[in-house]
């Protein structure tokens, strides 16, 4: 398998990147692009350059889910919480989609996003259960009822979460932990 590539069959996101670095590396036209913060500047640096025949995030397809997690790895009861969702590329987010989070003692806590332009991090806001109890993300499928993610190309988003999109809180690990503590 290649180190990176332009597939819509496989991820082709630079495989030697860390996890945190993945959550943060997008395809756009230039090619594989990592974003980083380094102060009060935002920066972009191409990893991978593509010919300038091919449009990487066109040759991709529709946008993809690589990722899932809690923000943070415990929240009080009553906190403002958020599950990001992120993208192989960056999407554009209108009206308000959903997905939902369990609680083991509450059952079904809907999360929403809210509009959102050219990120490849889709944020879910919800508010945390008033009651200890633990909170999972599962796998499942982001409703669109009144809103709308797509790639930045128009085309509609992978809104799909599997079991292995999940990983842990944070977003700087791999092992998966869907389940977080209200205290």
């Amino acid at each position: 398998m290649a180190l990176w590539g332009i597939s819509t069959s496989d991820e082709s996101k630079p495989k030697y990147l860390s996890q945190e670095d993945k959550n943060n590396c997008i395809g756009k036209a230039e090619g594989w692009v990592l974003k980083k913060t380094v102060g009060s500047r935002n920066l972009e640096e191409v990893l991978v350059a593509v010919g300038s025949n091919t449009n990487l995030s066109s040759a991709l397809g529709a946008a993809t889910i690589d990722a899932v997690f809690f923000e943070a790895s415990s929240y009080a009861q009553g906190d403002s919480a958020k599950v990001i969702v992120v993208y192989n590329e960056n999407v554009d987010v209108t009206g308000s989609p959903t997905l939902v989070v369990t609680g083991s003692v509450t059952g079904s806590v809907t999360a929403t996003a809210a509009n959102q332009s050219n990120l490849n991090k889709v944020e879910f806001a919800f508010t945390v259960p008033s009651q200890t109890e633990t909170l999972s993300i599962g796998a499942q499928t982001i409703g669109s009822g009144s809103g709308i993610v797509d790639d930045v190309g128009g085309a509609a988003a992978d809104l799909t979460i599997a079991a292995g999109n999940v990983i842990d809180a944070g977003g700087a690990g791999t092992g998966g932990t869907a389940t977080i503590a209200v205290a």
